[in-house]
């Protein structure tokens, strides 16, 4: 009996460490930012990378395509809040731009006491299901949003012929001094390289940099 009860406790002292290190990993992830789970269930996941891979890509095709001095476009993570039964669900990510001398600017943050115009959910793209559980994926293009659900680059219809929040944003990087020698082109800056971001985290993409 007395072998028994000290193999028991010897057991136990063994699980103990492993127990304390499974809970304390489960609950990192919990709090982690990247585990949306409480957001995005892995259909949403799915669907809202799809969704913003496109969206990059138009936006990426439009600066390519009418801005000059341009030699790298990439993109932050897709940062998503809210959907906790208080506030909104909202998802956004900022466009980067680094001109030919090597600086770097971000879109859609404040510049001097002006704020600049997001890129994200509800004004750019829209993503939902339909009611046989089908992906919907709306990229606005002008003042309509244009349905590409089915489509896996962006098609032709999708693209940009002007985007004013863009210009004005690049306008004022450019007065900033944040970027030298961007300026609107039908020469465009055709070997600009772009990186796109499907990464999903939860957090302020304002306070990405």
């Amino acid at each position: 009996m007395k072998k028994k009860i000290i193999f028991a406790l010897t057991v136990l002292m063994l699980l103990i460490p492993g127990v304390i290190f499974g809970v304390t990993k489960w609950i990192e992830h919990q709090n982690s930012p990247y585990n949306v789970s409480d957001v995005l269930d892995d259909k949403g996941v799915k669907l809202y990378k799809r969704g913003f891979r496109l969206l990059e890509e138009q936006l990426a095709t439009y600066i390519k395509e009418h801005y000059s001095g341009v030699s790298k476009i990439e993109f932050s993570p897709i940062f998503v809040q809210g959907g906790d039964g208080q506030s909104m669900f909202r998802a956004n990510i900022v466009p980067v731009i680094y001109d030919l001398q090597g600086n770097k600017a971000y879109l859609g943050k404040k510049i001097g006491e002006n704020s600049y115009s997001h890129y994200g959910s509800f004004w750019d793209v829209r993503l939902d299901f339909n009611g046989w559980d089908e992906e919907i994926i709306e990229l606005k293009v002008g003042d309509d949003f244009i349905d590409i659900s089915e489509s896996k680059k962006l098609p032709v219809e999708a693209k940009l012929s002007t985007k004013p929040k863009i210009d004005e944003n690049i306008e004022a990087l450019v007065q900033e001094h944040q970027l030298v020698d961007v300026k609107k082109s039908e020469n465009g800056s055709p070997d600009a390289e772009v990186v796109y971001n499907t990464e999903i985290r939860k957090g302020d993409f304002l306070e990405w940099h």
